[in-house]
């Protein structure tokens, strides 16, 4: 029995089935047929024209995503490409309609033109926008692209009120002897200003002259025949610079926002080589005296207390308590680190806070007696101070002093929880990044020769559990970020190379 939009058919071009480089992790592509532009550069000339190609409904693109859905991975999805996939737009809304109901993530691939009235019905089910931007101002699209730039300019400016609440990325063929100078890159940056801040990536591609046999078989002039190749490591220098502009553009906008600066947590900013702290299975009680809260306890009565409360060293994956556990101590941190997550719907482990030395959790939960609704888990081998609730009852919690100091760290948390919430909401990866390097340095970064550095101690895993994204996610953004000269990453720590960077991508 066919599907009821199969009475809705399109026109395709043809069909990539592993392809990299057109939107997140590995897609399957579409490339649909027809586009009104006619850019000199095209290297898919056979892709302009309209109505040809192979005739195909929208249950028949679901069946061929579902063939290669197995090799798409945690990223991947499926691209409408073209030509230009918006000239077809009742056939690209049914498809995206299907694809979105049977799980996958979606990508459109355009240059903006397209039937504008389908489009409020196409952007609520995308995921990623890959926007060609093809010149600068109306004149030279009118000579490139024999166009005028209205159309594009409308699409950027109106792409939220179409439902679209995903991620761009921008990219631009940058032909030598046209876009290939500092003036064009700022210009760029100039123009994709109304959507910088949904944009995950900026790209620039370099012109090549691929297509120019299509050309010759299609009987059609080459209108850039004397044109060489763009040289491939003068555009990479080019798409630095551009990501630089748009950065210091991001920051500008950031301030004017919001004024917080990143601060680094005063108590852990120094070379760890000055702040090792051993946990030795000899130590006593008498060797945490000075730990947080401890230390508010006069001395007289931690003599009395100290036989009660316990010294526990955990291996890592050791849980310190399970969701539903009722809070029979408190917990601070002496070494190590201990996570804090809950897991989803989909079984799917989110860490919602990472606690590290002079940290301590468990304190609301006896104030309110409480069980706990999240599970503590240790990253690394960890050495914990457990005060017995009885203990804590007579001594701690009446206390002023030590009130004060775990409602200050519940307003902290509360901070990471509302910044958290954040970056989980937004699709895009560059946000959730920035902002997963942001809080770590906060809380484990170190000041070493007037830069934050960021020890690497977790695997690639927890930290994209703690993210929000997936272990290739963050491995290729972390990537992008470096080749960005935004960070170094080496032997297991994070440098920041440019915290106005990182910081622009969070409003």
């Amino acid at each position: 029995m066919k599907h009821y939009k199969d009475k809705t058919k399109g026109f395709l071009h043809s069909v990539e089935t592993m392809g990299l480089v057109d939107g997140p992790g590995i897609r399957t592509i579409f490339f649909l047929q027809g586009c009104p532009l006619r850019c000199r550069y095209c290297h898919n000339p056979d892709t302009q024209e309209m109505f040809q190609g192979r005739e195909i409904t929208p249950t028949e693109i679901l069946q061929l995503a579902k063939r290669y859905k197995a090799y798409q991975g945690e990223e991947g999805g499926v691209t409408f490409s073209g030509g230009e996939p918006l000239v077809q737009g009742e056939f690209l809304v049914e498809s995206l309609k299907l694809l979105k109901e049977n799980g996958f993530s979606t990508c459109v691939d355009t240059s903006g033109y397209g039937q504008k009235e389908f489009f409020p019905e196409i952007f609520p089910y995308v995921d990623t926008v890959m926007l060609d931007i093809k010149a600068f101002s109306d004149k030279d699209y009118h000579d490139m692209c024999f166009v005028s730039q209205k159309p594009l300019l409308d699409f950027m400016s109106n792409l939220e009120d179409y439902g679209f609440a995903g991620q761009i990325w921008i990219r631009h063929v940058m032909v030598p002897g046209y876009t290939d100078n500092q003036k064009a890159m700022q210009e760029l940056v100039e123009t994709i200003k109304p959507i910088q801040h949904m944009i995950e990536r900026l790209e620039i591609l370099p012109y090549h002259t691929a297509g120019v046999q299509k050309y010759k078989e299609l009987d059609r002039p080459y209108l850039l025949e004397d044109v060489p190749a763009m040289d491939i490591d003068k555009a990479k220098e080019f798409e630095i610079y551009a990501n630089q502009l748009l950065s210091m553009q991001m920051q500008k906008n950031r301030k004017q926002k919001n004024p917080k600066k990143f601060k680094l947590n005063k108590s852990i900013a120094k070379n760890n080589k000055t702040q090792e702290k051993t946990c030795a299975d000899s130590q006593t009680i008498d060797d945490f005296a000075k730990l947080p809260l401890l230390n508010k306890i006069p001395a007289g009565i931690f003599e009395d207390i100290k036989s009660k409360l316990k010294i526990m060293h955990l291996k890592k994956d050791d849980f310190l308590f399970k969701s539903g556990d009722q809070a029979d101590f408190m917990y601070i941190i002496h070494t190590g680190a201990i996570k804090i997550f809950t897991l989803l719907p989909d079984n799917k482990e989110q860490i919602l806070y990472i606690y590290q030395e002079d940290a301590f959790v468990g304190g609301h939960n006896l104030l309110e007696k409480s069980a706990y609704w999240y599970t503590g888990q240790a990253m690394l081998d960890s050495t914990i101070i457990a005060i017995p609730a009885k203990i804590f009852d007579v001594y701690f919690k009446d206390r002023k002093s030590i009130l004060k100091e775990i409602l200050s760290q519940s307003f902290e948390r509360i901070r990471w929880a509302e910044d958290l919430i954040n970056r989980l909401s937004t699709l895009n990866y560059s946000v959730k990044t920035a902002g997963l390097i942001l809080r770590l340095a906060e809380s484990i970064g170190q000041e070493v020769d007037g830069q934050i550095q960021v020890p690497l101690e977790f695997d690639e895993s927890e930290l994209g559990n703690f993210s929000g994204l997936g272990r290739q996610a963050l491995a290729r953004k972390l990537g992008e970020f470096e080749s960005l000269g935004y960070i170094d990453i080496e032997n297991d720590v994070l440098t920041i190379l440019n915290l106005n960077a990182i910081e622009s991508y969070l409003e």
